[in-house]
């Protein structure tokens, strides 16, 4: 059905009280219309130009209440051209309800969202998979990827990289371990220059050996002489520092093959100053080892504990 004239009634000369003076064939203010069409939805009244018809009738910001077949509304007459002869409507809201078109960007506060709302995440911007919303510098929320130690999936499962949880993360009464790589000169030389293996934990701190693993690789020439292997307390030369754990005979590393020797946790008592704040280093005593180009690399299992 189209539009009929018979259902559009003007019901107020203008929307203003008082006496309206008309100024060529247009009032001086807008109109309020009534519409009622029991065979028109809404959306085909309000659909451009259904009141073409009425184009002389109409001006610019005129009200019309439309009651349709499914529906009633109030709209205004928000573009109108007489020469080419269309109308178009806007919708002004009915009954408390405010549309898009209406509505002032940036109008709706916090305070105007219920508390109960409950708002669907589907409502909210895309966030890419995997991504999780962090506050800015500027506390913003902004979707960034997980990185560094943890990682997240978008199923939502966290997984901690391969070697980031390291000794330094972990309490203090904890098991730690350290590598440490040990030249030949330095292997040669730590009679009188112990090799430092784990450095002092700090004031009131000892550091207990729990095990060492000294992994020889082999090069090409054995070494010879040199004095008893062991792990001691602070750098004091000769090997005349508190010993820290079991020692290794010297001929353990004369052999032309590379090799592993174990040592185990195996201080004995010693006042605190000659242990405590101490770091643990590689040494032998008797003498140094003669010649010899392996290298090694020393595997340290121990704790830091409180000595208070």
């Amino acid at each position: 059905m189209a539009f009929d004239k018979e259902y559009l009634a003007r019901s107020s000369v203008a929307l203003n009280t008082g006496m309206v003076i008309a100024s060529g064939s247009e009032p001086a203010a807008p109109c309020l219309w009534t519409y009622r069409s029991a065979a028109d939805a809404v959306a085909t009244i309000v659909a451009a130009n259904y009141f073409a018809s009425a184009v002389y009738q109409l001006s610019l910001n005129d009200m019309l209440y439309i009651s349709a077949s499914d529906a009633v509304g109030l709209y205004y007459v928000s573009a109108i051209d007489r020469a080419a002869g269309t109308v178009s409507l806007t919708s002004s809201g009915l009954n408390g309800s405010v549309d898009t078109a209406n509505l002032v960007d940036g109008a709706v506060t916090n305070a105007k969202v219920n508390a109960a709302a409950a708002i669907a995440y589907s409502k909210l911007a895309a966030l890419s998979s995997g991504n999780v919303l962090v506050g800015s510098a500027a506390n913003v929320a902004t979707s960034v990827a997980m990185s560094g130690d943890v990682t997240v999936s978008n199923a939502g499962v966290t997984a901690i990289g391969t070697s980031k949880v390291l000794s330094a993360m972990v309490s203090p009464l904890l098991l730690k371990y350290a590598a440490v790589a040990i030249s030949s000169a330095e292997f040669a030389g730590m009679y009188a220059a112990p090799k430092l293996l784990v450095a002092a934990g700090g004031a009131n701190t000892l550091l207990t050996v729990h095990r060492v693993e000294l992994l020889m690789t082999y090069v090409g020439v054995q070494y010879d002489n040199g004095g008893v292997v062991h792990v001691q307390y602070d750098s004091t030369a000769n090997g005349a520092g508190v010993i820290a754990s079991t020692t290794q005979a010297a001929a353990d590393f004369f052999d032309a093959t590379s090799t592993a020797n174990a040592f185990e946790g195996g201080a004995v008592k010693q006042p605190f100053t000659t242990c405590v704040n101490k770091g643990l280093y590689l040494s032998n005593v008797t003498g140094a080892f003669d010649t010899g180009d392996s290298t090694f690399v020393a595997h340290v299992w121990y704790s830091q504990v409180p000595s208070v």
